[in-house]
């Protein structure tokens, strides 16, 4: 599905609820009243959750600062509710925003005072976007789901010569050996070479794995500590009290917790930093 909205239509037009990705993170943006659907960078910052709010306003200011100068027109790829298109809204740069959940365009929209343009759609099948038409292509913990053969050639079309491309997200460094592991992220050397191969090359990279790792740890704390025990509490209530359909239902239920309990005791900072490494990458297209 790719939507279109014009950044001077008054109306954000009604969308077919179809995309509903990044739902944990759009709880805790309910739930906490977070700006800001991303890592939080702990530099001189204390790691807990009532400063992942602040950690997340200097990961902004940090990704803002690479910024090349020159750059008028920015394509926000995976612009999720809209906090870092509002800070480039404020900052003086005409922004298009692309999401594939209408939810999160919705949010950008009302966020920015609608002075965004954006389309509805997953950026590697989104082609009413103008060619050669912006000076930078920001992709803010959004690459990770761009399939990177179809995703630098859509760079390469929307972007105008010599334009940029500024990444910030975590690469996979070393060989996944153990279960459980999440398999997130695309492999760093692979990634490049891909970016060479469609025109680009890789000007700059800042290494703040260290700096944002502590973000995986506060985020195993809530979900293991308060959503799982809520979720088994609720399924022995349902096998208790209901018929044996409910109990069937139940059983399974059970199942399915206790595997994404496994998977999400495995994911700390440890051993996030061990086989992720957390990059702000600045690309140049140089043909």
């Amino acid at each position: 599905m790719e939507t279109s909205v014009d950044r001077s239509s008054p109306n954000q037009p009604k969308y077919s609820k179809r995309y509903y990705n990044d739902v944990a993170l759009r709880l805790g943006h309910k739930l906490y009243g977070l700006e800001y659907l991303h890592y939080g960078y702990f530099k001189d910052i204390p790691v807990t959750v009532l400063d992942l709010p602040r950690a997340q306003k200097a990961y902004v200011d940090l990704l803002l600062s690479k910024i090349p100068q020159g750059v008028k027109d920015v394509l926000d790829v995976g612009c999720g509710t809209g906090g870092i298109a509002r800070e480039l809204v404020n900052r003086g740069y005409n922004v298009t925003c692309v999401d594939p959940d209408p939810y999160m365009i919705e949010q950008a929209t009302k966020k920015t005072g609608g002075k965004i343009g954006s389309r509805v759609g997953k950026y590697e099948e989104v082609h009413s976007l103008p060619q050669s038409s912006f000076d930078l292509v920001m992709m803010p913990e959004s690459c990770q789901y761009i399939n990177k053969e179809l995703g630098w050639p859509q760079n390469a079309k929307h972007l105008r010569a010599h334009g940029h491309v500024l990444i910030a997200d975590f690469f996979k460094i070393k060989r996944l050996d153990q279960p459980w592991l999440s398999k997130s992220g695309h492999e760093f050397d692979e990634f490049v070479a891909e970016a060479k191969k469609n025109g680009f090359e890789l000007v700059d990279k800042m290494d703040i794995t260290n700096e944002v790792a502590p973000t995986m740890d506060l985020y195993q704390a809530e979900i293991l500590n308060k959503v799982f025990p809520i979720a088994e509490a609720a399924i022995e209530v349902f096998s208790r009290r209901f018929n044996i359909g409910y109990k069937v239902a139940s059983y399974f239920l059970r199942d399915k917790v206790l595997h994404l309990k496994k998977k999400y005791e495995n994911q700390d900072s440890g051993t996030f930093s061990k086989y992720k490494g957390y990059f702000i990458l600045l690309f140049k297209r140089v043909h």
